[in-house]
């Protein structure tokens, strides 16, 4: 009897041991589980790495700007600093100053030109800029000092908030104050 059962014992064994256990129910849910969190990394570590390219692009696109402002005639003629502006922003991108004309497309290089080179004696101090994680959402703190129209000197401060595409270009750019636009206008026509 003692023999038997060993044998019989030794038989279940030899049958567990045989058996794939990679053909059971239980593996082949482990392998799909495994394979659902293996694609979701892969997913999350292509969106991280996008959105790292897209703040290096978005940052450098800052700073060119930033420099270009400090000093639009170190950047060739009227129409090639402009032109490189251009440059940083998509074809259709949206932009505007809510004081001097409105929201929408069409405006970048206009409002580029009568910022810079439209007879105004004026700079832009860049006191502060900031950019979200991804690169998507930035903006700049500024002041815009200059002679107003009628000879008094002028100082505007104002926020500008923008949006950034993934290879890092400007998409949107608004122009802010923090007083009523009625009194922009007055500033930049009459001075302080």
């Amino acid at each position: 009897m003692r023999v038997g059962m060993a044998t019989f014992a030794l038989c279940l064994l030899a049958t567990a041991c045989s058996s794939d256990p990679t053909t059971s129910a239980e593996y082949e849910a482990l392998e799909r589980e495994l394979e659902s969190v293996t694609t979701e990394r892969d997913a999350l570590a292509a969106q991280d790495a996008a959105a790292a390219a897209r703040y290096g692009a978005a940052k450098a696109t800052q700073e060119a700007l930033g420099a270009v402002m400090e000093d639009p005639t170190a950047f060739g003629t009227e129409d090639e600093v402009l032109d490189l502006l251009d440059a940083m922003a998509t074809p259709d991108v949206v932009s505007g100053d809510l004081a001097f004309g409105g929201i929408g497309t069409g405006f970048w290089r206009v409002g580029w030109r009568n910022t810079l080179f439209n007879n105004t004696d004026a700079t832009i101090h860049t006191w502060r800029t900031w950019l979200s994680e991804d690169g998507s959402i930035g903006g700049s703190l500024w002041s815009w000092t200059g002679t107003a129209g009628n000879g008094e000197p002028f100082t505007l401060e104002g926020l500008e908030l923008s949006r950034f595409n993934d290879e890092g270009l400007y998409t949107e750019v608004i122009m802010l104050y923090p007083y009523e636009d009625t009194e922009v206008r007055r500033q930049f026509s009459q001075g302080d």
